[in-house]
């Protein structure tokens, strides 16, 4: 694999539902064709690489969740390295594992401390690195997937009258429908109401998927 930009590097294999996706983004070309070798050797991983962070940011808004990862040396400048981690977490989408070129605990502490999954010094095995981005992106996945479902339960609370999510409100606190009734100064049958068009506006068929959704949304 020659050195290049994402562009001149295309995604080997096509887009599958199955593929996890590593975003490698390295200036030497001598260590970037070998780890790129090694990921790319698994079926189920899809490997584009990167000479410069500045060139990953460019696509990143068009790229599939996946692993950053990053050699702390690249033509940029190395100060740079832990804002960019940060900036990884506005997009909830990517994790970042870094490949240290030198013992220093100092480094590690810096990208750790930024955001990074893990820090590894390189060159070390090849399976430590395969386990270590497994984990970051079994972490990624399910950051995602929550995310997703956050977004979901709070599109469905919305839909809610103010009347419907106090009603939910105390069925979050374990509260019968007389104690609700009580405390919204309405009849229990009107609670009732409130509650079965709650759950369908919810989707729900019992009291537990009801809270499901609620929790999921971040509701207390």
């Amino acid at each position: 694999m020659p050195g290049g930009t994402a562009s001149e590097n295309p995604v080997e294999k096509p887009h599958s539902e199955g593929l996890r996706h590593i975003y490698l983004i390295d200036a030497d070309d001598g260590r970037r064709i070998n780890v790129h070798r090694l990921f790319s050797a698994q079926s189920n991983m899809v490997v584009r690489a990167y000479r410069s962070r500045a060139a990953f940011v460019a696509e990143a808004d068009m790229l599939d969740e996946g692993c950053v990862l990053l050699c702390d040396k690249d033509d940029e400048d190395e100060q740079g390295v832990p804002a960019f981690i940060r900036s990884l977490g506005f997009h909830q989408r990517f994790v970042c594992v870094v490949l240290a070129t030198e013992q220093d605990i100092r480094t590690a502490i810096e990208v750790m401390k930024a955001g990074a999954a893990d820090c590894l010094l390189y060159p070390c095995d090849a399976q430590e690195i395969l386990s270590c981005v497994s984990d970051a992106l079994d972490t990624v996945r399910y950051a995602v997937a929550h995310n997703a479902a956050l977004i979901e339960a709070r599109r469905q609370i919305d839909r809610l009258t103010a009347r419907e999510q106090d009603v939910l409100h105390g069925l979050m606190h374990g509260k019968s429908n007389k104690m609700i009734a009580l405390d919204l100064d309405i009849s229990p049958r009107t609670v009732e109401i409130y509650r079965a068009h709650l759950m369908e506006k919810l989707g729900t068929h019992s009291l537990s998927e009801t809270l499901k959704v609620a929790f999921d949304a971040g509701l207390s």
